[in-house]
């Protein structure tokens, strides 16, 4: 992998994870009232499929 590919990469995972980690903020500080429109975004950005790990 190329240097400037390797980087893009990790900044994209970083964002990512940052992301995920305000989804997941949101979601312990909501109402519940709003708790149900935040999990659906959260299941809807990050969906349980891609979420896991490859089994080997």
């Amino acid at each position: 992998m190329s240097a400037t590919l390797r980087h893009s990469v990790i900044r994209r995972r970083r964002h990512r994870r940052e992301k995920r980690r305000k989804l997941r903020g949101q979601l312990a500080v909501a109402p519940a009232a709003e708790r149900q429109a935040v999990e659906a975004k959260l299941a809807r950005t990050y969906p349980l499929l891609t979420a896991q790990p490859p089994k080997k």
